[in-house]
């Protein structure tokens, strides 16, 4: 018997290919998930343009109300998600969506007219009729989402030992940096080649193809929820609650909505900063991109080899730091080559950033709340880009649109201005967090409201 259980030790602690079997299956389907998501949506954006309307005034208008609709449900829907992943079975919800998304994306292919439709002109829908299909389909797809990825977060606190989590955060940073370098170029010759339904049926087929990899995945996780079910707004209050009450989910709840907010300004500013500050042509912005991805995959690398060494927590304030310093830098350069190197180091730390901090929230949440808390950061997220988005392009445009000031021999404008604000709030958030975690109490049960 003791030779046993130590020979079952043994292969325990042995090294597996991508963590174990289930979660090979996991992240084989969500790579191409993400893939599909990736052409998607840069699909969709191009058929408006180029289809729908071309060379129209309310172009522009169009692909907002699409992006519009595919955040209303994060903000609305997300945190009451939550507590219904809690009370479900992790699986069969991801299954359950994936299905549904198929037969949307399906729908879709639809409304493009490859099947003609009775009782229509050129058996096909008008313009507008079109737009609206897409927005409804769009939004409902991003429901879909809102139970889709607290589960897959359950299921990864199921599948995957504590001690093994930081590499299968290393892995899903990886595998969403590879989709959105590979995503984009390939919408364009995929629309134009073979047209707007394959591009969308190479998405369908993606959530089939996910479907499939979740149904292998051997899993005897069962409903997370209580056994007797409580009022669905208590349950709600108690995942608020928690979240906001248990020090290290604060701080990366906190810490979380300064990261994005960070994000969504350099997201909204950095093409007027490449041609502005660095004087060179917005043409480049694919090499930004690139360059941002390729340090997203090495930074999760990196991470993964460093855990071992440090602690989830400091991985996280030195993350912080990094970005909030790379930041200021970035701003006071006038050249693209050395800016370059740095846009790629703040990939490097945005990605450990997220290694630590998904570990860190699944390992202080107990099972039975992983989805409210989940529920709670991306709606979370969610309003700090949009904030973001709408308070830098005030700032860029209107307050600071005439800034040219000196200061210690430096030249400040609108642009560098803000990046550096971003940048010392970054630097706040790490003290902030330093403060915040040095304080930390163990809280290994869920927390009852008083």
């Amino acid at each position: 018997m003791d030779s046993q259980t130590k020979q079952a030790k043994q292969q325990q602690s042995k090294p597996h290919w991508l963590i174990n079997r289930n979660y090979r299956f996991l992240f084989f389907g969500q790579a191409i998930s993400l893939l599909g998501d990736q052409l998607s949506t840069f699909t969709i954006i191009l058929w408006i343009v180029t289809i729908i309307a071309p060379g129209q005034s309310w172009g522009p208008l169009a692909i907002s109300a699409v992006l519009t609709a595919s955040l209303v449900p994060n903000l609305l829907i997300g945190p009451l998600a939550g507590v219904f992943v809690d009370r479900w079975n992790p699986k069969m919800t991801m299954i359950r969506m994936d299905i549904i998304r198929a037969f949307l994306t399906l729908l879709l292919v639809a409304s493009t007219g490859v099947i003609p439709l009775p009782f229509l002109v050129h058996g096909r829908l008008p313009q507008l009729a079109q737009l609206i299909v897409i927005c409804v389909l769009t939004f409902l797809s991003s429901t879909c989402a809102q139970f889709f990825t607290p589960s897959y977060m359950g299921l990864i606190a199921t599948i995957v030992s504590k001690e093994q989590r930081p590499q299968s955060a290393s892995l899903g940073q990886t595998m969403q940096a590879f989709a959105a370098i590979v995503g984009p170029p390939l919408a364009a010759p995929l629309l134009y080649t073979f047209g707007i339904k394959w591009a969308l049926l190479l998405d369908a087929l993606s959530f089939i193809v996910s479907f499939l990899t979740i149904s292998a995945i051997q899993s005897s996780s069962k409903a997370t929820g209580h056994s007797e079910q409580s009022s669905f707004w208590r349950e709600f209050k108690e995942g608020i609650y928690f979240s906001f009450s248990n020090t290290t989910v604060r701080t990366i709840v906190t810490t979380s909505f300064i990261a994005t907010l960070g994000a969504g300004a350099f997201d909204a500013l950095y093409v007027f900063f490449l041609t502005g500050n660095l004087h060179t042509s917005a043409s480049f912005t694919g090499i930004i991109a690139t360059a941002l991805g390729i340090g997203t995959i090495g930074g999760a690398f990196l991470a993964s080899k460093i855990v071992p060494f440090l602690k989830l927590e400091h991985l996280l304030i030195y993350s912080l730091l990094g970005i909030g310093l790379c930041l200021v830098v970035i701003s006071r350069l006038t050249y693209f080559a050395p800016a370059l190197i740095l846009f790629l180091v703040f990939g490097i730390f945005l990605a450990s950033l997220r290694v630590a901090s998904g570990p860190l929230l699944m390992n202080e949440t107990p099972q039975t709340m992983l989805g409210r808390v989940f529920a709670v950061l991306g709606p979370t997220s969610a309003l700090a880009s949009l904030f973001s988005a709408l308070l830098s392009g005030f700032l860029a445009s209107v307050l600071l649109v005439n800034l040219h000031s000196h200061f210690l021999g430096m030249t400040f404008g609108p642009i560098d201005t803000i990046f550096v604000g971003v940048g010392i709030l970054f630097l706040l958030s790490a003290l902030y967090a330093s403060s915040a975690l040095s304080k930390k109490v163990a809280q290994v049960e869920p927390v009852s409201m008083p």
